[in-house]
């Protein structure tokens, strides 16, 4: 059997995502027992020998097309370096990459941003518990959501935050329907019979 931490290092740089795949199957399959371990050992296996098979397709196209340095040691390129090989050729030059700017932010400023977060919050689930019906029942929708937030305010503040964002997202979506008038049902004529 095909030990998964000794093939070929140039495997890793020829497909890394299926490396990782062997990488994965391998240390579950270490701490598996039984049957599963059985079951993932055959699928390591597998993997390995496709593996190996595509390897050995590609060292073969290359020796047929004449190309130099056709050994298993020599690492092939990743496909996302070829794409970035061909969109440089493509454009000439190589545009530097700008840091970004939010990552730069201070600590103090990500802090004043998370409490003026909480405050706005805060700012608008008072606002919707003021605007509760009066006289609602006790399954009224409008009242149960608004027990909802009440709840969720003293539970978890954090997750209340991240859940008006959530639906501010998803008014922002539906905005543009909201605008359309509804459309009209088109009224079936009867006849009267004379």
């Amino acid at each position: 059997m095909t030990n998964a931490t000794s093939p070929r290092p140039t495997l890793a740089t020829f497909d890394p995502v299926g490396w990782h795949y062997t990488e994965q199957l391998s240390q579950r399959a270490s701490e598996a027992t039984g049957l599963t371990r059985d079951l993932l050992l055959a699928k390591l296996e597998k993997a390995l020998s496709e593996m190996n098979a595509r390897w050995d397709t590609k060292l073969d196209a290359k020796k047929l097309s004449g190309e130099p340095d056709a050994s298993p040691e020599a690492a092939l390129p990743s496909p996302l370096a070829q794409l970035l090989q061909e969109m440089t050729r493509a454009t000439g030059e190589v545009q530097p990459i700008k840091p970004n700017a939010w990552r730069a932010e201070s600590p103090r400023i990500q802090q004043f941003r998370k409490q003026l977060g909480q405050i706005s919050v805060q700012k608008q689930v008072s606002q919707a518990m003021a605007q509760a019906p009066q006289n609602a029942g006790p399954i009224n929708s409008h009242m149960l959501v608004l027990r909802s937030l009440g709840l969720m305010r003293e539970a978890s503040p954090d997750y209340l935050g991240r859940f008006m964002v959530y639906l501010d997202t998803l008014l922002c979506l539906d905005a543009p329907n909201a605008s359309k008038p509804p459309t009209p049902k088109k009224r079936t004529a009867t006849r009267s019979d004379p």
